[in-house]
């Protein structure tokens, strides 16, 4: 993720096929990475704090890594010939909040299944 952040200009692919057709498409990218990196996160420390602390932790980590990546491109500018874009860190945070709305829906899902469960083995007694 970070290697397709901070890669020059020149190293990365001029023509993705039809993709490159799609208006606005390395926002979806930085979306895309950041909605996989905010996922893989939360359930990592789901398995260690509290859910509301997973979801502020992976928040705050996304949304820091987002910056910084953005002010790295910044300060790296001469070298890797990319610059800091609002629009990348707005679609970034846009990538993050879109993985822990599903994230959440995954734990309400399996709490509600887990109470139909308990309702049931409790009626066949």
């Amino acid at each position: 993720m970070l290697f397709g952040i901070l890669a020059p200009t020149d190293s990365l692919p001029k023509d993705i096929g039809f993709l490159s057709f799609i208006p606005y498409f390395d926002k979806i990218v930085h979306g895309g990475m950041f909605f996989g990196f905010a996922f893989l996160l939360f359930w990592l420390f789901v398995s260690k704090y509290s859910q509301k602390k997973s979801f502020f932790l992976t928040i705050v980590i996304s949304i820091f890594f987002g910056i910084i990546t953005e002010f790295l491109q910044l300060f790296l500018s001469a070298i890797i010939h990319r610059s800091f874009e609002l629009i990348d860190f707005l679609a970034d945070i846009l990538g993050i909040l879109f993985s822990m709305l599903l994230c959440y829906f995954i734990i309400n899902k399996k709490q509600r299944s887990k109470k139909v469960k308990k309702y049931y083995s409790k009626k066949n007694r």
